[in-house]
């Protein structure tokens, strides 16, 4: 079951921090790795490292990704891969003697590629490797660990064969069950111990839980299928291409089978401890952005958590050095709205609201000042105007007269008094259906401003009043 962050329910958590048992998304842990000091983001509550939880807790389970194990082995590294048997299998055919090493040489590369896949799919890279991944000067040593792993098995298995055939039997099929653990805990943890300790492999399976039997099931079928399908064709092929066609067939197959292993890896990652490898150039964020986006998410996380004052002192370190910044603004308003801090809403809260009408952003101005309980007391005329302007736009009639009311007493030199008196003609005309009070206010402003650069709008609401056609 896919894992929710703590802070936004609606999205899929991608990190996680064992001691404080949250989970965390993405907004909560903005950035890459590369933009925290440490290379890895850290609890904004514990501060501890966090693990990165995003690829396995996004993956499907194992048995919902039938298309895409078939899909991976036809991308450039495995296709170039697949290419190489194939040209391999079609030079073995002329080299003689010299066959035996080629053929070692592709195997033990095949070997190192496929283990190559196992691993990087169970890190969370749903990306195959390229195939110069696998020339890294591990493929003679891996293969020698397979062999290693063939030679112990076949020696048990000759000293179970002195039990008696039953015995045998039980012993094959036990191998044939563990032989899918046996390569992934190799691709893993790169031991030959481990993968060929039974205990081991049998702990493996059990944290994988009943998914590894299907696991078991389909690279079982997976891998007979060259063999069936190569009975179907052979006979149609030319001598000449049937070792390189048994060649490109059952590397691709071989493929399908290690991304079955590696996927059902990556579903259990957490549970089995892997490392996950993050790919996440494309969200690295530049400093300045990065600081405000981690501000944000602290803030609110913090709220959450009931810390106002941490919540407080991070947008506050963040404002001094953005004061400007919408985000940040208003999330600090939020906050003094959610801490019900009337003194700071009283004092601070004009100033923030002029920010925002400062910033173009009339309409977020007027729905905090709307959400502020009491509402704050606005002293400086041209904040009054805009909010009111802003509140008329959203039809809050009341809130926008009450901000216009004897403006002209509380400031006669105003220097946009007839635009403010206009609006209120307005408001009570179309709030209120007071067009006695819009009379009035129309009369005052061609009265107190006769050169007013508004007599045309004003002359065109007097007309509207007295019921004459409006001409442009």
């Amino acid at each position: 079951m896919t894992d929710a962050c703590h802070y936004h329910s609606a999205r899929d958590a991608s990190w996680q921090c064992h001691p404080c048992q949250r989970h965390y998304c993405s907004e909560c842990i903005p950035g890459a790795a590369a933009n925290y000091p440490q290379g890895r983001p850290d609890c904004p509550l514990c501060h501890k490292a966090l693990d990165d939880i995003g690829a396995s807790n996004s993956a499907k389970p194992f048995w919902q990704m039938g298309l895409f194990y078939f899909r991976y082995a036809l991308q450039p590294g495995p296709l170039t891969l697949v290419g190489l048997a194939a040209a391999s299998g079609l030079l073995m055919t002329g080299l003689g003697f010299l066959s035996i090493f080629l053929l070692i040489a592709v195997a033990a590369i095949v070997t190192r590629y496929n283990l190559l896949v196992i691993e990087t799919l169970a890190r969370g890279q749903l990306q195959p490797p390229a195939f110069g991944d696998a020339l890294d000067g591990n493929s003679a040593p891996l293969f020698l660990k397979v062999i290693g792993m063939i030679l112990v098995a076949g020696f048990a298995g000759a000293f179970v064969a002195q039990l008696g055939e039953g015995a045998l039997q039980v012993y094959s099929i036990a191998l044939s069950l563990l032989a899918p653990a046996a390569m992934i805990v190799l691709a893993l943890e790169n031991s030959l111990r481990s993968a060929i300790n039974p205990l081991k492999l049998l702990q493996f399976t059990v944290i994988i839980g009943w998914p590894y039997w299907l696991l078991w099931l389909a690279t079982s079928a997976v891998s007979a299928a060259p063999e069936l399908l190569l009975g179907e064709i052979a006979d149609k092929l030319p001598p000449l291409a049937i070792v390189p066609v048994v060649a490109a067939v059952t590397t691709y197959f071989y493929i399908v089978t290690s991304a079955m292993m590696g996927y059902i890896c990556l579903s259990r990652q957490q549970r089995l401890g892997i490392s996950a490898e993050r790919d996440d150039e494309d969200s690295f964020l530049e400093e300045s952005e990065f600081d405000r986006a981690r501000a944000l998410a602290h803030a609110h996380i913090l709220l959450r958590e009931s810390n106002f004052n941490g919540a407080r002192r991070a947008l506050v370190e963040t404002l001094r050095r953005f004061p400007d910044d919408p985000a940040l603004n208003e999330r600090y308003y939020r906050l003094l709205l959610a801490t019900q801090d009337k003194k700071a809403l009283r004092e601070l809260g004009p100033h923030l609201l002029e920010k925002f009408i400062r910033m173009n952003r009339a309409h977020k101005a007027a729905e905090l000042y709307l959400a502020t309980d009491p509402l704050p007391t606005i002293d400086k005329s041209y904040l009054r105007h805009q909010l009111a302007d802003a509140l008329y736009r959203q039809q809050k009639y009341r809130q926008a007269a009450s901000l216009l009311h004897n403006l002209h007493k509380d400031d006669k030199d105003y220097r946009h008094l007839d635009a403010a008196y206009l609006l209120l003609a307005q408001v009570f005309l179309d709030g209120f259906n007071r067009e006695d009070m819009a009379k009035q206010l129309v009369v005052f402003v061609q009265r107190h401003f006769p050169n007013s650069k508004l007599k045309k709008q004003v002359e065109t609401l007097k007309k509207v009043l007295e019921g004459t056609p409006a001409t442009s």
